[in-house]
């Protein structure tokens, strides 16, 4: 079975337009609900595709060939799902495709897909694009960023199926997805839920293990992407060499890192071709693969690992747990053996802790940046035990000033490097904790192809020799 989504809820603002403020057809919005196998409809003369971009935006896929687009009037409340869906489109063809989850030994299931075409002419179909950017809010309380009205949620041992049923009912949530990997549901909720608050009350409610919101994270946002400058150098994956995964902002198109990326993924729209928007990831890369060495590093690089790179973060510069999870599990199916993480937080996580150690459990080494503030505070992830927290060095060999420091910074490596791609400016001179972190990696990744079985504390130990 596909991953699914079931019980959807979309809560759609109703505009009040005055005479002076008639919309245009393109703008034509329509107030669309689907709750579990209920679904409410109210428009008045809306494209179709304005109705269907919006049951797209729950979970669902929606196909459509471009040339249909009918305007539809209609109002109605909790009515049969596939009825109401049948009804909408009844002159046009289509076809709906459900799917399930298993659910503490029982299944839910849900509206996949949607597909709608000509008579015979279903390759003209084209998958709606949803908005791929992250709704994030910050509590107030204590300055966690985390994304608006989802949770994310896992079962103890005692939860029964009809009782999660009854509590999913109870929040009003919808359940978006599942990690299988880790048991944890991500779930939507209705608009405006004080997600902290409904977190620490579900965490006490019988049969459920931890709730927490789905907890975010920012690398910032780039002034300007340049193309690679960095001539024609064109480089092989080394012999031997272990797959390094990077989570970040992505991949531009670098013609001279084509032959070294082995796998790609943009995890928050699995269905697109990975991009950067900001740059950032495409710096790591270049870095993690040997193309670009930091300065004040003691021995010329030689080892060109095979890259897998993910987009992680949204075209604003936004994660989530879930979205790391998602990344982490795509990591260990490619094979990486090392995982880079240049960015963090002072949030702390417990499931992306766990995350984090069953990653480790799956012989993933995970290096992240330990901060560019030196506060001396914990940042996450590099401060959790299963991760190795990276510092960042001078190219004298000193300790950069900015960098952050704390028990939990394992390494620091050199931190200053040239780049030809620009994150939040022009190509030029860089400095960070995430260039020392992508270094790192490379060189776990040499040190790992001469000793495939050594250890997280063995490596460590070759890292202080390196450095």
């Amino acid at each position: 079975m596909k991953k699914i989504f079931s019980y959807l809820f979309l809560f759609i603002t109703i505009f009040s337009l005055s005479p002076a403020a008639v919309p245009s057809r393109a703008e034509a919005k329509a107030d669309v609900r689907i709750t579990g196998e209920k679904f409410s409809l109210y428009a008045d003369k809306t494209p179709l595709r304005n109705i269907l971009q919006q049951i797209a935006e729950s979970g669902v896929t929606v196909r459509i060939d471009p040339e249909l687009n009918p305007d539809i009037s209609a109002s109605f409340k909790d009515r049969d799902l596939q009825q109401a869906i049948d009804s909408i489109l009844k002159p046009l063809n289509h076809v709906l495709i459900w799917d399930s989850v298993e659910v503490a030994q029982g299944r839910i299931f849900r509206l996949a897909e949607i597909q709608i075409f000509r008579p015979g002419e279903k390759e003209r179909m084209k998958t709606l694009k949803k908005n791929s950017g992250l709704a994030v809010v910050k509590n107030p309380k204590n300055g966690s960023l985390f994304v608006k009205d989802e949770i994310l949620l896992r079962l103890g041992p005692g939860m029964s199926f009809s009782s999660f049923k009854k509590l999913i009912e109870k929040i009003g949530g919808t359940i978006l997805e599942k990690n299988a990997a880790l048991g944890i549901y991500k779930i939507r909720l209705p608009e405006n839920t004080d997600v902290p608050a409904l977190a620490e009350m579900i965490s006490k409610y019988p049969g459920v293990r931890k709730a927490e919101p789905n907890y975010a994270y920012h690398v910032g946002i780039a002034k300007e992407l340049f193309p690679s400058l960095f001539g024609d150098k064109v480089i092989s994956p080394s012999k031997g060499s272990v797959p390094v995964a990077i989570l970040d902002t992505g991949l531009a198109p670098v013609s001279s890192l084509d032959s070294v990326v082995t796998a790609s993924l943009d995890a928050l729209n699995p269905d697109e071709p990975i991009s950067d928007d900001q740059g950032h990831g495409t710096q790591m890369a270049l870095i993690a693969s040997g193309l670009v060495q930091p300065y004040g590093t003691k021995t010329a690089s030689e080892n060109y690992p095979p890259i897998i790179s993910i987009k992680t973060f949204d075209e604003n510069g936004f994660t989530s747990d879930f979205g790391i999870m998602r990344s982490l599990d795509f990591a260990i199916e490619n094979g990486a053996r090392v995982a880079s993480l240049s960015w963090g937080s002072e949030t702390e996580s417990e499931f992306l802790e766990e995350a984090l150690t069953y990653a480790e459990s799956k012989n993933l080494i995970v290096v992240a940046a330990a901060g560019n503030e030196a506060t001396g505070k914990p940042f996450y992830p590099a401060a959790y035990s299963s991760v190795i927290g990276v510092g960042a060095l001078k190219p004298d060999g000193s300790s950069w000033e900015k960098s952050n420091y704390g028990s939990f910074v394992d390494i620091s490596a050199p931190g200053f490097a040239s780049l030809p791609v620009g994150y939040e400016g022009d190509p030029g001179m860089y400095a960070g904790t995430s260039i020392s972190t992508a270094y790192t990696a490379n060189r776990i990744a040499a040190y790992l192809s001469e000793h495939p079985k050594a250890t997280k504390l063995q490596v460590l130990a070759a890292l202080k020799e390196m450095f």
